[in-house]
């Protein structure tokens, strides 16, 4: 059974099932795993949260591709959000931790056929993030004609070894709309983490007829930059878990462990970010304008990208305890500057440009991680690929929660979903701030409608090309065109042209042991 069909199928019964009177019945839908029944919201849209894609993702199932759901007769009420994937970041926004995790949230207009969809990811790190945080609601999105998706994937040491979840859970994978959704008509979009994943699924589908993409932040080149060498990556957990430390027993033994117990204090460390996609040439590749130039990736695919301002203002704060000083920064795994010589670094950031150390070390960041892949990539496929570059300004620091960040990573996110519903959880949003995101949602969900027409201002080309300023302080409601040379002098300079040499191989043991000689062999 294709578990695709748990979303088309709920698609092509959307609109059957919603006629604009929300003193109905809650809609339902029949789809091949049973019937679901969801709610209507305050726009007599249908909403449907945590409709299970796959089986549990715990016990046999951990760390395999995701195994297909068994039909039931019982009605499946979809009216709450499922449960969030397991992650060392807890917060009471997000649904409760469970392995039984895989589930998708949709929000579909009142009326309507043949409606363009657009697929979300959120962002994390691919360690952290959920469908259930409040910002991310589709609301705003149905409202405005667009049926809009979003759904959970596992993170961190719990992911299966590939991007399966995604051909699992898209849309693209099944071709059994018949109507409410257009399957001809589908936009898949992410952020940061997710936006690489996103960077990932046209690399394995380059004769995608996804009608486009929006990309916000990061690339497949978004690192980190180093693949490690093949090595018992398990090895600090069956040394606290009583499982054996290698040998046949051992993914058996693990798999009959409480997910809770995986947490360790180590687990919320620098070892977390080790279980990140590696270069197998299957999911993420080495060399991607190769295969850009022989047509295995993706070109024909009408493209939004870009980036906040202030990529790294925010990672000035969350890597504190180790930028104070930028000489030592640059050396640690998180600086994820690998390939890059010290001397080039340190002159590429004037530290009389900087008023603290951290924040010089968060511009640093924010170039390797966010700015220099977008600007490196948007010079490959502006070439051949219709691509619009975007740089977001809005300096509204209660989007992302840190005082004196933004404009910063994640900065637009809320403002690109339209918020309304999303804002409810903030406190003094102002008239301008939601002026703002008014009028960005409104020409995000006109291209989505109609990708090929562009969003309003001119095509990115290589190096020097146009980029759209959006959300500027004083002129947020117009859309200003400059040109990138405004802002990537080091991308080209120091960064770009060592892109195609990522990722550097690394041990990491060798790697624990130069961050920290005191583990003795420890990760």
């Amino acid at each position: 059974m294709t578990t695709g069909l748990v979303l088309v199928s709920l698609l092509s019964l959307v609109a059957a099932t919603t006629t604009g009177v929300c003193s109905q019945p809650a809609p339902k839908a029949i789809i091949p795993q049973g019937t679901i029944q969801g709610f209507y919201d305050s726009s007599c849209n249908s909403v449907f949260l945590g409709i299970p894609f796959a089986a549990t993702a715990g016990g046999q199932n951990r760390w395999r591709p995701p195994q297909p759901l068994r039909a039931s007769s019982s009605l499946f009420k979809t009216e709450t959000y499922g449960p969030t994937c397991p992650q060392a970041v807890t917060t009471k926004a997000f649904s409760k931790q469970d392995e039984d995790c895989l589930n998708l949230n949709i929000w579909a207009p009142s009326s309507g056929e043949n409606l363009p969809v657009f697929v979300y990811m959120y962002g994390g790190a691919m360690v952290t993030g959920s469908n259930s945080n409040p910002q991310l609601q589709g609301n705003n999105f149905a409202r405005n004609g667009v049926i809009c998706v979003n759904f959970n994937t596992r993170e961190s040491m719990f992911t299966s070894p590939h991007s399966s979840e995604l051909k699992t859970a898209h849309p693209y994978e099944s071709q059994n709309f018949t109507f409410g959704g257009d399957p001809d008509h589908i936009v898949f979009g992410g952020h940061s983490s997710e936006s690489v994943q996103v960077d990932h699924y046209l690399g394995n589908h380059p004769k995608t007829w996804l009608k486009g993409a929006i990309m916000m932040s990061a690339n497949a080149v978004s690192g980190p930059p180093f693949v490690l060498l093949s090595t018992k990556l398990l090895m600090p957990f069956p040394l606290k878990l009583d499982a054996p430390t290698g040998g046949k027993g051992q993914i058996e033994c693990l798999r009959n462990i409480y997910f809770f117990s995986f947490e360790t204090a180590n687990f919320n460390s620098t070892s977390n970010t080790w279980f990140t996609p590696v270069v197998d040439d299957i999911t993420r590749f080495s060399n991607y304008t190769d295969r850009f130039a022989k047509g295995e990736y993706v070109s024909h695919v009408p493209l939004i990208t870009g980036n906040s301002d202030g990529e790294g203002a925010v990672f000035s704060i969350v890597y504190g305890s180790e930028n104070t000083d930028f000489k030592f920064w640059i050396k640690t795994f998180d600086a994820d500057s690998a390939l890059l010589s010290n001397c080039s670094l340190i002159h590429a950031y004037n530290p009389n440009d900087f008023a603290s150390e951290s924040l010089r070390s968060g511009a640093q960041y924010g170039d390797a991680r966010f700015n220099c892949p977008v600007d490196y990539l948007v010079d490959m496929r502006s070439k051949a690929q219709d691509t619009w570059l975007y740089r977001f300004y809005g300096k509204y620091d209660d989007v992302v929660g840190l005082p004196n960040t933004a404009p910063t990573h994640g900065t637009e996110i809320l403002f690109f979903h339209g918020v309304n519903d999303c804002f409810d959880s903030l406190a003094g949003v102002t008239a301008a701030q939601q002026a703002l995101v008014d009028h960005t949602h409104q020409w995000l969900v006109k291209w989505i409608k109609n990708p090929a027409a562009g969003p309003g201002w001119a095509k990115a080309s290589p190096k020097s090309g146009a980029f759209a300023k959006l959300g500027v302080p004083g002129n947020g409601l117009a859309i200003t065109v400059g040109s990138i040379d405004e802002y990537n002098r080091r991308c080209q300079t120091v960064y770009n042209h060592r892109f195609s040499h990522y990722p550097v191989v690394r041990s990491v043991r060798g790697l624990a042991n130069k961050l920290n000689p005191q583990n003795k062999g420890e990760i």
